[in-house]
């Protein structure tokens, strides 16, 4: 498997424990259905948005993936190469203005 791979299926494990600890209940797509993971959805959850992980050096294309996949929220952790490692330099959170303010109205 490559490393970036390894680091993708890392991260989604990392916010699937995440959810778990917020007191959701999440798998990783891949074990628990093949559509799902081939609509660009990593995560299948009680978390009220389909969420796509990502984990690059690279900051993704969010209107692409938002646009194009049946997700609605992607994860995303920023990667630096610091020698021979990779480091993280912050994790992100990115959706559509519309799913924001839905998320910000549902707390009022």
């Amino acid at each position: 498997m490559r490393n970036n791979k390894k680091a993708g299926n890392a991260y989604e494990l990392h916010i699937i424990h995440e959810l778990k600890s917020m007191g959701y209940s999440a798998v990783s797509a891949r074990y628990a259905s093949r559509l799902s993971d081939d609509a660009g959805i990593d995560i299948i959850s009680d978390f009220p948005y389909k969420i796509q992980c990502k984990s690059s050096i690279n900051q993704p294309n969010a209107h692409e993936i938002l646009t194009t996949k049946e997700c609605d929220v992607i994860f995303f952790r920023k990667q630096a190469k610091a020698n021979c490692n990779f480091v993280t330099k912050g994790e992100y959170v990115m959706l559509t203005k519309e799913d924001f303010y839905k998320l910000v109205n549902s707390k009022q």
